[in-house]
């Protein structure tokens, strides 16, 4: 694991972003309501999980991807994504079935092959099919034991999480859930360390002490990264003093003295965080966590929980369990939160330096997303 001195301008040569009033105020005064209309648009140039890569089996599957339904289908020995419309009547493609290695609609019976091209119009006599018979095709990939659509030419490549295939890993997948929030702020409320010691209290965090350490932040190629754990080398029990080291309750990760004792993060942009939790004898405990815009206001979560300890399938639930208690706790508090868009205007705001640090150097990147998009480009594709 990478060491690094005190100097964050010595870190890879990273970008590291700046702190300042004009700066700040920048970002408080882009991301208005024209803005995150933009910025939502820019997100079909990148990569969304649609659904876990064991769902999509012998059939064709649907998902919403920024309010686009489109389908799944295993065509030709690779996953294939199309729009989920049939061109002859508009017909839900995902209604229909796989047959002799083509797509065919419930409808009319209409096949489709790998390439999203009619091959058959069961009503017609003949082999005579309109040229615009075709379907309309998007960038898929599967990868971290998912399914990830691209709905335009990708800005960044995909998120990465190498343990998924290191076979000292178990991997658990946890079952998807919709929250009525953006994709931004359920982001923000993942690695928002402040919120630990009031909604978990006793189990992140601790009433008694709320403070969050001081912290860098920077960027490293497509993806944010911070935490104590790129800093000391693992340890075999907790230590208390000039450092502050992680400890377990059963195996699960336990409030420790700071918040960020032995955990890496790699806030990949735009929606998926890599949490690195070494528990004592270089344990790791992993979530693998992705959030997916069904909509501007409604987001569908992924969350792959890894370990390299307590391998036996039996220790799944507990793990499961644990990360559904922090799940329940949270959601009512997200859902509340108002505007459910992320920013719309980050005025309306406030923001602790240094505490909310990780949230503004996240804000200042989407506002470079957005201007991918230029000022008056339509909302829709």
């Amino acid at each position: 694991m990478p060491r690094f001195g005190s100097s964050r301008e010595r870190r890879f040569g990273a970008t590291l972003t700046q702190e300042g009033p004009e700066h700040d105020q920048e970002v408080a005064n882009e991301l208005d309501v024209a803005g995150e209309a933009r910025l939502y648009r820019a997100m079909r140039r990148f990569w969304h999980p649609v659904m876990y890569a064991s769902e999509l089996t012998d059939g064709p599957k649907r998902a919403v991807l920024l309010e686009e339904p489109v389908v799944l289908v295993r065509l030709g020995g690779a996953v294939r994504c199309f729009a989920d419309l049939c061109v002859h009547r508009g017909t839900a493609l995902s209604l229909g079935w796989i047959e002799g290695d083509e797509l065919r609609c419930a409808y009319h019976g209409w096949t489709y092959g790998s390439d999203g091209v009619c091959t058959r119009i069961p009503s017609r006599f003949g082999d005579n099919i309109p040229r615009r018979a075709r379907l309309r095709p998007y960038r898929v990939a599967e990868a971290n034991g998912l399914i990830y659509v691209c709905l335009e030419e990708p800005y960044f490549p995909l998120p990465e999480f190498p343990q998924g295939a290191d076979p000292s890993y178990r991997i658990v997948d946890m079952a998807t859930y919709d929250w009525d929030t953006s994709a931004a702020r359920r982001i923000e409320n993942y690695v928002d360390f402040a919120h630990f010691a009031w909604v978990h209290d006793g189990i992140l965090g601790d009433r008694n002490h709320p403070e969050v350490p001081d912290h860098d932040v920077w960027r490293d190629g497509h993806r944010l990264r911070f935490g104590e754990a790129f800093f000391h080398e693992p340890h075999a029990e907790p230590e208390y003093g000039e450092v502050a080291r992680s400890r377990d309750r059963g195996g699960l990760p336990d409030q420790t003295g700071t918040i960020l004792a032995d955990k890496s993060y790699d806030l990949f942009i735009p929606y998926t965080v890599l949490l690195d939790q070494r528990l004592p004898g270089d344990r790791h405990y992993l979530l693998f966590f992705s959030c997916s815009p069904v909509g501007p206001k409604t987001t569908r979560c992924f969350t792959r929980i890894g370990r390299n300890y307590e391998l036996d399938e039996a220790s799944d639930a507990k793990f499961v369990e644990f990360n559904e208690l922090i799940v329940g706790q949270d959601r009512a508090v997200v859902e509340s939160q108002r505007p459910e868009e992320l920013p719309v205007d980050l005025s309306d705001e406030l923001h602790i330096r240094g505490v909310d640090r990780v949230s503004l150097e996240y804000r200042k990147w989407l506002i470079e997303l957005m201007r991918l998009v230029p000022a008056g480009e339509p909302a829709g594709p």
